[in-house]
């Protein structure tokens, strides 16, 4: 453990009074800047760090992650100025949780009893492990007392928990972790009872005592995160599905679980497809694409690698999901084809460096009468000498056309592969919201209101529960089928996210409110035979109508229409289900 004076080192130290309980403690905050990751994994985790301080390369820097009122035990993030400051408007601060939850969490910390004062101990012990693992329970039980939960926060620390047992032999290489593991075991009991119950869970909060089940619980409220995301730049999902997809990876290579494999697979996929629309979208130009680019050459590359490693693991060749991106010469071809073919998009300078390079080149050779496509002489000389000049740029700009046909052609197929759904068949939202919509939108003038409606299943928590995931893959499988009868001529059905399925078709808002309580009434009625058990149908349903459009670009236009279409859903949901919920406004 570090002395005060090897912290004040590397930290500075905060005077923070607890929110909930009043009490005033010292905590150690990292200074800005001390400690930097200087090589990650796939999924965020530092391999190696650089420390601003000789002499705290053994230290790990997530033991700095919380704080713990030594009273209550409510758990704050130090990074959090909220939490540091909340000392200066409590009641501000207190608004964001439930008062009975406040309540009960005060008056069980007094007893001395129960799940809060067990993690609290443990969070003061030798072993610097287990004191960094029950400070990350106690802040996942603290995020808990929120009116609305955070899963971004939630997943962040399920992830980071994940990454404590990978650590555990560089950071923590006296830890018994056994002994660790059973500690943990015998506060079940007091967790299942302690947790407060919340409807918006996607898994109910546990005491996670492997790296796999960590991962397993941060990829789902990741997942809730990347569902229930707003405001997010199209860079900030792509991200998100990134590291969702990396997740994925790293569960498969502990658990060889072929459902593993498929999520990662899926991920992979989904960040390529939008990762190919941002590079195809003329309206998109600069940074964006040129990381978009990169993201599309390094996801490629880490889809064949788990491709490659479910085959060597005995994965059958007709269920590996086809996760390879375009080959890397292909895509430089792409870039420079586009940027050869709209000559007006380089600079001055770009020209005629390239022209300089080039003509150096060819007097290099020794051929000085060899000009090169792109090289424009001063002087042809005379018509033969221009006629020849001519040929040659022709000839290579049918080259460079034909290579441009190639990579689109590429495109083409990864477009539909990507698009989608591996359980159910049917395309996905990747495919719904980056193609179908954005077309529907630009024709929006010509083809009158359009309406998106969203269906969530909602018993399929409920069978995963009590019969298991294979059986809740097979009730999506079998209800993806009954379905597609609510659908018109020409409409598809698309498969989002988890339970929840959508249907875009040309119809006005009171059209689709109708068409939309016509379904919940069916479905309330209906049910699906999977082997010889009935599982309902009962359905939340929430509708969107887009009949005008604002002047911004198609992609930011299909992501607030799918922000409003997945809140209209859980607004829904959060009705308690077997609901209609419409967004009123019509303008996007």
């Amino acid at each position: 453990m570090l002395s005060e004076q090897e912290k004040l080192q590397i930290c500075r130290k905060y005077d923070i009074q607890c929110p909930f309980c009043e009490t005033t403690k010292e905590f150690f905050r990292l200074k800005r800047d001390i400690v930097r990751a200087q090589k990650t994994t796939g999924d965020g985790h530092p391999t190696e760090y650089k420390w601003g301080k000789p002499g705290f390369d053994s230290v790990d820097p997530k033991q700095f992650f919380f704080g713990v009122c030594p009273k209550c035990r409510f758990t704050g993030e130090l990074d959090d100025a909220g939490f540091r400051q909340a000392s200066k408007n409590i009641d501000a601060f207190r608004r964001d949780f439930a008062g009975d939850l406040l309540s009960q969490h005060l008056t069980s910390s007094a007893t001395g009893k129960g799940l809060v004062h067990a993690l609290g101990q443990l969070s003061e012990v030798k072993d610097p492990f287990v004191r960094v693992m029950a400070q990350f329970f106690l802040g996942i039980y603290s995020q808990c007392l929120r009116q609305r939960i955070l899963p971004g926060n939630l997943a962040r620390y399920y992830l980071r928990i994940a990454w404590l047992f990978r650590d555990q032999e560089k950071f923590y290489p006296g830890t018994d972790l056994e002994g660790v593991v059973g500690q943990f075991s015998n506060l079940r009991e007091h967790w299942q009872k302690g947790i407060p119950a919340n409807e918006e869970y996607p898994l109910i909060p546990k005491l996670t005592l492997d790296e796999a089940d960590a991962l397993r619980y941060a990829r789902s409220y990741f997942e809730r995160n990347y569902e229930t995301l707003k405001e997010a730049k199209l860079e900030d999902e792509l991200r998100l599905q990134q590291l969702l997809a990396e997740i994925g990876f790293r569960l498969y290579e502990l658990t060889s679980d072929g459902e593993d494999y498929k999520k990662a697979s899926s991920y992979f996929s989904g960040v390529l497809q939008q990762c190919l629309g941002l590079i195809n979208d003329k309206s998109i130009v600069g940074g964006a694409v040129n990381r978009a680019k990169e993201m599309l050459e390094k996801n490629g590359e880490r889809g064949r690698e788990l491709r490659a490693l479910y085959k060597k693991r005995g994965g059958s060749e007709a269920h590996a999901a086809p996760v390879e991106a375009p080959a890397k010469g292909k895509t430089k071809i792409s870039a420079k084809s586009k940027e050869n073919g709209n000559p007006k998009k380089q600079n001055g300078k770009e020209v005629a460096k390239t022209a300089a390079a080039k003509k150096e080149a060819a007097h290099a050779g020794g051929s000085g009468d060899k000009a090169t496509g792109d090289e424009i002489p001063e002087s042809f000389g005379s018509l033969d000498q221009a006629t020849r000049q001519v040929n040659m740029l022709t000839e290579e700009l049918t080259v460079l056309k034909n290579r441009l046909e190639a990579v689109e052609d590429d495109n083409k197929k990864w477009r539909q592969l990507a698009g989608r759904d591996m359980l159910t068949g049917l395309p996905n939202k990747t495919m719904l919201f980056n193609l179908i919509l954005p077309k529907a939108i630009k024709q929006l003038k010509d083809s009158g209101p359009i309406s998106c409606i969203a269906i969530g299943l909602d018993q399929v928590d409920k069978v995963n529960s009590g019969h298991g995931w294979l059986m809740g893959d097979r009730m999506l499988q079998e209800s993806a089928k009954g379905l597609r009868k609510f659908l018109s001529d020409g409409e598809k059905l698309y498969r989002l996210d988890g339970a929840n399925f959508a249907l875009i078709g040309s119809m006005t808002i009171n059209v689709a409110r109708q068409r939309a309580a016509d379904m919940r009434r069916r479905l309330s009625a209906a049910s699906v035979q999977v082997d010889k058990t009935q599982l309902p149908l009962v359905s939340s349903i929430g509708v969107v109508t887009i009949e005008r459009t604002s002047s911004g670009s198609v992609v930011d236009l299909a992501n607030s229409i799918y922000q409003s279409l997945v809140l209209a859903l859980y607004r829904a949901k959060g009705k308690g289900g077997n609901t209609v919920e419409v967004i009123n406004g019509t303008k996007f």
